[in-house]
């Protein structure tokens, strides 16, 4: 540039732009609010319970043994039974006069969610096209997890049984997805197989398709990049008429690809030497492109893959937990009571929303104003900067 740059040059040409800046924004706006307006109306009913860790009275051989356990989560034991067959019908029976239609335990545990809070609070969420019947909902959950709980631990072995049944039933299918998922790709992407167990389990089985093609691939992308730059160190040498010191440099296998060996090589004269070397040049950049794009995909593949694997992992480890939480306390239940006067309370009680959760106009507009006045400087910036200077304004 011949002139010196000044911030108030560019600000003024900014500034002359100001449709461009907005025409974004505006643009953006629009746009949001159109979605803000199909998207269907949900208000969300928030309730808070309290968990306290328990004092367990052990009762056996006729003695009582007081036992206060700091590592028992309890909060952890109560959370599952929440989205249960049966502290859903629970909570419609008890709510049933108050709702503006009739909703079935599937569409209530598909609308219900729990969030662990701090310390022993967790909270239970209602969302649906009504309000009052999200509150109210959500309130009945409360007071039905209290009495399916009391259920559990006083003995009834068919609300126990059934919470049992649900979670298993929901490993049981995380758990073949996993399993086959593994013998497919591996554990790690690494081996398939079966296991078969021998105390700790051991994994049979050969190095996964996936895996094979991926270190395959990569090596042979890693061999040809080097391959390409020592033909490119022994062609630069050539054109500076150096003496020939690097052809050894491609005494490859590489070269066999493309019907080429190294004897033949060095008996060529020098100018057929070069011409032959720049031919394939140019097919091993076209090969090793073509090889690139190939392995980018393969690694994408493989990322979803283990992001797969990640997901069924999840998933798998929280019913696994549960299920185990639940067979413990079934072992529990037959060699003692649980005679603790603590049972999960409710804190703060559901209020009918004034406002849905969904759509969420202020978020989706401020984003929206965001996305659109940084855009429209974008645009403004690379007009003016496509523009050009104008001297005379200097």
């Amino acid at each position: 540039m011949d002139h010196p740059f000044r911030i108030s040059y560019y600000l003024r040409q900014l500034a002359r732009r100001w449709k461009l800046i907005l025409a974004p924004a505006i643009i953006a706006l629009l746009a949001a609010v159109a979605f803000s307006f199909i998207t269907p109306t949900r208000y969300t009913a928030h309730t808070t319970l309290i968990a306290p860790k328990p004092q367990l009275v052990w009762r056996w051989e006729n003695k009582v043994y007081d036992i206060v356990n700091l590592r028992f989560d309890w909060r952890a034991e109560v959370i599952p039974l929440v989205k249960t067959q049966k502290v859903a019908d629970a909570a419609l029976t008890q709510a049933a006069d108050q709702l503006s239609r009739t909703y079935s335990a599937a569409e209530l545990m598909a609308a219900t969610s729990v969030k662990e809070e701090t310390g022993s609070l967790f909270s239970i969420n209602v969302k649906l096209s009504n309000a009052e019947d999200a509150a109210h909902l959500a309130n009945a959950l409360a007071l039905a997890l209290p009495a399916a709980i009391a259920d559990i631990y006083a003995g009834d072995q068919d609300a126990f049984a059934q919470a049992q049944a649900y979670a298993q039933q929901n490993f049981d299918a995380v758990d073949d997805q996993w399993r086959a998922f593994r013998a497919k790709n591996g554990i790690g992407l690494g081996f398939t197989g079966d296991l078969t167990s021998t105390g700790d389990e051991t994994l049979y089985g050969n190095q996964s398709a996936i895996k094979q093609e991926l270190t395959i691939r990569g090596s042979d992308v890693a061999n040809s990049t080097l391959f390409l730059d020592k033909l490119s160190t022994v062609l630069a040498a050539l054109e500076a008429n150096e003496p020939n010191t690097h052809l050894a440099l491609l005494d490859s296998s590489i070269l066999a690809r493309y019907g080429l060996n190294f004897e033949q090589l060095r008996q060529l004269s020098r100018p057929a030497l070069q011409q032959t070397l720049q031919t394939l040049q140019q097919q091993l950049q076209s090969d090793v492109a073509v090889a690139n794009a190939d392995l980018l995909t393969l690694q994408d593949n493989v990322a979803q893959l283990l992001q797969q694997r990640d997901n069924l992992l999840r998933s798998r480890g929280v019913w696994y937990d549960s299920l185990k939480a639940l067979q413990n306390k079934q072992i529990e239940l037959e060699t003692k009571r649980i005679v603790e006067g603590q049972r999960v309370q409710q804190v703060d009680a559901a209020q009918i929303p004034t406002r849905p959760s969904q759509p969420n106009w202020p978020l989706n507009l401020g984003l929206a104003l965001i996305a659109g006045l940084l855009g429209g400087l974008l645009l403004a910036v690379i007009a003016t900067y496509l523009g050009g200077e104008d001297t005379a304004s200097f």
